[in-house]
């Protein structure tokens, strides 16, 4: 997966559910589920989650790829993983491909590569790979399933339009069964992959009032970055019908201000300032 600040809280969510995946992305029947290295070799970088399932007749591995973003030669990708893993492993292999947002998908993940010579008829080699779209899944399966698979419930479609309830019923079965470090841990996660769809004031607004997250380091951060983001937006436009376009210079010293009271500093000073270069040389207070 490709988009950085989803990448450990997607990883450690899948490691620490283990057992929920055979059933959710299947389902297929298991005894229990162990998560395997899955680091393949040097040549290649590591698949995101790879599971040993434990079957009552016999055990397989599970390959789960999750992509928030599109990779055209995904299909061809999952195939050399499934090889390798096939190779290192001595076991058979599921590969699943589960996309977290719509910008992920792609034409071409039909769930079946086939590779063929232009002039023959016949394919010399078919690979099948399943495709789970995180937005179709049931809500309600989400809901009532593993704990932590709970903060993958507000992605999806049925969620849309009741985000708000969805978010109530979270924090009901994280108060109910989760213990505290736990729960913080879920609902900072479900406030981190939020971000996948939906603008980082709809988190902030969704969680607020929930004290284990106004604690949260990650929830205090987003805030504080949507506040400098809308700080230094009414900077410029009101000084832009003020003074104009400011230069390059002027332009990259704001870009550089990481302090929201700074930023209501300057913006008080408008109207006391002829330019945007008067307007930035005034001490900081």
């Amino acid at each position: 997966m490709s988009t950085k600040p989803f990448d450990a809280t997607l990883k450690e969510l899948i490691e620490g559910a283990a057992a929920a995946w055979p059933e959710l992305l299947g389902p297929w029947p298991f005894r229990r589920v162990e998560i395997v290295d899955a680091d393949l070799s040097t040549m290649i970088a590591a698949a995101d989650k790879v599971m040993r399932v434990y079957g009552d007749t016999y055990d397989w591995l599970l390959h789960l790829e999750a992509q928030s973003s599109h990779e055209f030669n995904l299909p061809e990708r999952m195939f050399e993983y499934n090889t390798l893993l096939r190779r290192r492993h001595k076991l058979l292999v599921r590969s699943v491909v589960l996309l977290l947002r719509r910008g992920a998908d792609a034409s071409n993940l039909t769930g079946v590569l086939q590779l063929q010579f232009p002039d023959e008829d016949v394919p010399y080699a078919v690979f099948r790979y399943r495709v789970v779209r995180l937005w179709e899944l049931p809500l309600e399966k989400l809901l009532t399933s593993d704990l932590r698979t709970l903060p993958l419930a507000p992605l999806t479609d049925g969620a849309a339009s009741a985000l708000p309830l969805v978010i109530d019923r979270i924090e009901q079965r994280l108060c109910q069964e989760a213990t505290p470090e736990e729960g913080v841990k879920l609902r900072t996660a479900a406030f981190v992959l939020l971000g996948l769809r939906y603008p980082p004031q709809v988190a902030v607004q969704l969680f607020r009032g929930v004290t284990s997250m106004e604690e949260s380091s990650t929830y205090q951060y987003i805030v504080a970055k949507g506040a400098l983001k809308e700080a230094k937006k009414f900077l410029m436009l009101q000084g832009q019908k003020r003074f104009g376009q400011p230069d390059a210079e002027s332009l990259a010293a704001i870009e550089a201000i990481t302090d929201v009271e700074r930023l209501e500093q300057l913006g008080q000073r408008l109207l006391d300032v002829s330019s945007w270069q008067e307007l930035l040389a005034t001490p900081p207070t």
